[in-house]
């Protein structure tokens, strides 16, 4: 058995090829296991692809009993804990490039054009699966990684083929089409052309690489580009204007057959619908079938029947966030009429949750608008329901569905539906729904049209050619049939998808340009964000919008909207398409809608796919908490519930801070108002999330958000029974605002007291600082990093090391607790160095540790070395010590310095090497100097004056003296001139003086 994971996943017994399960998520989980045989646990594959099902594992089990049907039972080995497949008996592609992974370089070029062979496509392409976390990031870094080792690859091969620049062009241009933002490669490229002798050429690229650096990234090429165009033509063609192709001119169809080709067939299909509505309450048909099969054709001759009574519209995949969404569509495309005029914009108001009405909507009156619309829209006859791709539908729109079903006589609606069979897997709600249906709906399953029947459509497309070969090819679809017809060189032999890929790349480059930004939107897409997404000229787009729709690539829909003709087109278009340049369209796409989306928050779910696609996780977490807030004035809590989860996901990527606060808070608003009083299952998690939460909104003073948290935490406490609680909450709640006060002025005080402490200026007013916000603080209850810090130094300068140590560790913990990287790097360099001013070596060593690990990530210059000093200093290693002085003396941190040194001094005379301590101390006392550090002087001093030297200028009897009770000093300090000052007296009186 042979397997592929680039491009769509293939899977091959014998040569031939095996029919994978429909169902998205067991595909995924057979590429995860298929990319690296090794055993996994159930818990991890639930993790990843089923961490929200309400039964995991039975989901797991499911899908591996598909894989066990399709691939054959010795394939999945599997127990009660893990599952693997059997490596023996299936070789994989992605083996054979891992295999060259270590070093390119010393792979044979034979070898290297093999493994680039095999990159047929994106790593599992169309199975990013987005709504999986989990199995989205483990996607998305396995394609990074695969990328980066194609392009190492492709840059050995062009070098190998420096000698045939004509080979070399070609890798050249898969580097640029792998990654169009990496200017070396298209800086190769004209070069290669150049070397050819075709300047023109290498003028397109220039001119093509300057637009897109510009339009996506915003940025001019550097002047690399314009070195390697020294030889390029002045005047380069204009792109946009180039929507000439040389294969589509003067075609101006593009296509040997067009595909408005009159309904044949389905006879047997349509009698079974007809019987379905003919019967019984309630009318249902259900039809199911794979992509291209011919549902919406099916669905859309049945509704010819019923003329202006009839409701439909097709759920779509991006938008399966969007409450009510096939039901808003559905509206839109609603014949309008006297008789359904007033309810059907009401409906639309109701639905869209206007900001602006004043009237308090339910659930209720939303689903009886909709069956009092279908009533008075039925008084000349049944109105057909026609709702396709249901495989998409979220589960607003099927409780929707499910109630019109119950509550609407076979008199009055008849429903159609239609979904890709297998698909309907992945989604609970519609599972639900079609489990209640039961024997109530005639499920038809379509497969292809008979040969009589696919002769009669061949027939309609190519009138006077022999169709049998295109019969035969096409095996009943009639998608591909049509596909198949419309190629201008007869019947092939190619797939599907390939049939469908060379249609976009028979168009223009602009069309081909434009096809690939629309692909990037759901079905409905904006003519004006589109165009303005893909930089076009507006009179250039409208002239390539018309060579699209001439080659029924796609077609108008509402004002102001275009579709593409089938959603394996708009596949196409979007496949193409490198993983890079995928997410930095998303992202283009993302930022343009989001320009609008507080007045209209229906975008925001929209704009939160986009954002995810694009990794942009704040925005991604602004639109769910609109999109989420939304859903709840829609009453689709369960969709409102999906959103807020996918904002946290977000949410949980950003910087510890205000903002990452309060939109966590938001997304937790909307998990709990969207099930109170529906569920509390999740209470116990919620209650916890919030409690942690609550402290970290106080600790950045957003009295707003302390105050939804402890109003949220009086809902779950009410739900769970917790009368008590809930009312302690509320009280807290009420009292936020002014809590919040006292916490920003005790965290005003405590902050100018920490300054002066750490500045050693003016000590008196620091402590009357520290002593007022420690008071406030215990008189209202809070605790605030500041306070705990403040009191720390004041006791360090006061000499109560113990003291210290246990202040600063409070101070460490709530910095960590809030996260707050900058305050716990401050708070472990105050600990360590308290640690060893007080000969506890090994704690100092493991403060220092975590400072380093700390200084790394967050970037702080001079904290990494100062932390490796503290450990040579514990471990009293010379070497690293020096390494360390060296480090920070090119950070330019004086003041640490000339504190280490300072320290290493005193370190020194207690070892008894004096000669090396005066060192220090000179160095010390210079870098102190230099920036007028008293307290680090005047310790520099004293020690050399202990040993009997001097640094800087002679210290006198009056300033040593001082220095023995200054308060402006630390009482290390103090100490220091004291012991000096006692030394100096001993000495003075020996001399007789």
């Amino acid at each position: 058995m042979h397997a592929e994971l680039f491009g769509h996943m293939r899977v091959a017994l014998n040569g031939q090829a095996v029919d994978l399960p429909a169902s998205k998520k067991t595909r995924g989980l057979l590429g995860y296991l298929l990319s690296s045989p090794r055993p996994r646990s159930r818990s991890e594959l639930c993790d990843l692809l089923w961490e929200e099902a309400e039964d995991p594992r039975g989901a797991l089990r499911w899908s591996l009993s598909k894989l066990r049907t399709t691939l054959g039972p010795e394939t999945i080995l599997a127990n009660r804990n893990t599952v693997e497949l059997n490596a023996a008996a299936i070789d994989v592609d992605v083996a054979l490039i891992d295999a060259a992974s270590g070093d390119v370089e010393s792979n044979t070029t034979d070898t290297l054009l093999a493994i680039e062979m095999l990159y047929r496509g994106e790593f599992l392409n169309g199975l990013e699966l987005s709504d999986c976390y989990g199995f989205y990031e483990w996607c998305q870094s396995e394609r990074s990684r695969y990328g980066r080792l194609r392009a190492e690859i492709l840059d050995t091969l062009i070098s190998r083929h420096s000698d045939q620049p004509s080979a070399a062009l070609e890798y050249a241009h898969k580097l640029v089409g792998m990654n169009p933002f990496e200017e070396p490669a298209h800086i190769k490229v004209i070069e290669l052309l150049l070397a050819l002798g075709r300047p023109e050429d290498a003028a397109v690229q220039a001119a093509q690489c300057r637009k897109i650096f510009q339009l996506e990234l915003g940025v001019e090429p550097s002047q690399a580009l314009d070195q390697a165009c020294k030889a390029v033509p002045l005047h380069a063609p204009n792109l946009q204007t180039s929507c000439e192709n040389p294969q589509t001119k003067g075609d101006a169809s593009g296509s040997g057959a067009r595909s408005q080709a009159r309904f044949i067939g389905r006879e047997a299909e349509r009698r079974l619908i007809r019987s379905a509505f003919g019967g019984s309450s309630p009318a249902v048909a259900l039809i199911v079938g794979a992509p291209g099969i011919g549902k919406s054709a099916l669905l859309s001759e049945i509704g010819k029947e019923y003329g202006k009574r009839r409701l439909s519209a097709r759920a779509i995949e991006v938008e399966r966030s969007r409450p009510f969404g096939v039901w808003m569509d559905a509206l839109d495309q609603l014949a309008e009429t006297e008789v359904v005029s007033d309810i059907q914009h009401k409906l639309r108001d109701m639905l869209c949750a206007r900001s602006g009405s004043s009237e308090t909507l339910t659930e209720q009156q939303v689903f009886d608008g909709f069956r009092n619309l279908l009533t008075d829209l039925s008084q000349l006859g049944p109105v057909l329901i026609a709702l396709d791709d249901l495989q998409w539908m979220e589960p607003s729109s099927c409780a929707l569905l499910s109630y019109l079903i119950r509550h609407l006589s076979g008199d009055q609606a008849h429903f159609c539906l239609a979904a890709r069979s297998g698909e309907v897997d992945d989604n609970e709600a519609v599972q639900t729904l079609i489990s209640g249906l039961g024997s109530d709906a005639q499920r038809i399953a379509l497969t292809g049209l008979s040969a009589i029947e696919a002769s009669a459509l061949a027939h309609e497309l190519r009138p006077a050619t022999d169709v049998n070969g295109l019969v035969r090819e096409a095996q009943g679809n009639p998608f591909y049939l049509i596909e198949l017809a419309r190629a201008n060189n007869g019947p092939t032999t190619v797939s599907l998808q390939d049939s469908l890929s060379s249609r976009i790349e028979r168009l223009s480059q602009a069309a081909v340009s434009l096809a690939s930004w629309a692909s990037i939107f759901g079905r409905s897409i904006p003519i004006d964000i589109v165009i303005e997404a893909s930089g076009m000229d507006i009179h250039i787009a409208l002239d390539v919008i018309e060579e699209l729709e001439n080659h029924e690539v796609i077609g108008p829909l509402l004002a102001g909207s275009i579709e593409f003709t089938h959603d394996l087109v708009k596949d196409a278009a979007y496949e193409r398409l490198s993983n890079t340049r995928r997410r930095l369209m998303h992202g283009r796409v993302a930022e343009l809608l989001a320009m609008e989306m507080a007045a209209n928050p229906d975008r925001a779910a929209r704009i939160l796919h986009h954002s995810a696609m694009s990794d942009n996780h704040i925005l991604a977490a602004r639109a769910a908490v609109i999109a989420g807030q939304n859903a709840l004035r829609s009453f689709a809590n369960s969709e409102a519930s999906e959103l807020a989860r996918k904002g946290l996901f977000h949410a949980g990527k950003l910087n510890v801070g205000s903002e990452r606060i309060s939109l966590t808070m938001s997304l937790l608003g909307v998990q709990v108002l969207s099930s109170s009083g529906i569920s509390n299952s999740n209470a116990p998690n919620l209650v916890s999330n919030l409690s942690s939460l609550i402290p970290k909104a106080s600790q950045h003073a957003m009295a707003e958000e302390v105050a939804q948290g402890e109003y949220l935490l009086s809902v779950l406490f009410q739900d769970l029974g917790d009368l008590e609680a809930a009312v302690a909450a509320t009280t807290r709640a009420a009292d936020a605002a002014r809590r919040m006060d006292a916490q920003k002025r005790v965290r005003q005080l405590a902050n100018s007291a920490r300054c002066l402490l750490e500045l050693g200026r003016d000590i008196p007013k620091a402590t009357d600082l520290s002593h007022d916000a420690d008071q406030l603080a215990q008189q209202e209850g809070l605790s605030d990093i500041e306070v705990s810090w403040s009191r720390g130094l004041l006791a360090y300068w006061g000499g109560d090391l113990v003291r210290a140590a246990a202040e600063i560790e409070k101070a460490l913990e709530l910095a960590r607790d809030i996260e707050d990287r900058w305050r716990e790097c401050k708070c472990l360099t105050w600990a360590a160095m308290i640690a060893l001013e007080h000969n506890l070596t090994d704690t100092a060593i493991g403060y220092a540790s975590d400072l380093g690990t700390l200084a790394a990530k967050i970037g702080e210059g001079a904290m990494g070395p100062f932390s490796r000093a503290i450990i040579a200093i514990s471990r009293q290693n010379d070497q690293e010590f020096r390494d360390a002085i060296k480090a920070l003396e090119a950070a330019d941190d004086k003041s640490r310095l000339a504190y280490i040194l300072n320290l290493a001094a005193e370190r020194q005379r207690k070892n008894g090497d004096d000669s090396r301590a005066v060192d220090f101390a000179r160095k010390a006392y210079e870098f102190a100097n230099e920036i007028g550090n008293k307290n680090e002087k005047a310790f520099a001093q004293s020690l050399a004056l202990l040993l009997g030297e001097e640094v800087g200028n002679p210290v006198t009897p009056a300033e040593l003296d001082e220095w023995t009770s200054s308060s402006k000093l630390t009482a290390r300090a103090r100490q220091i001139a004291r012991t000096a000052k006692q030394s100096h007296r001993k000495m003075t009186k020996g001399k007789g003086l």
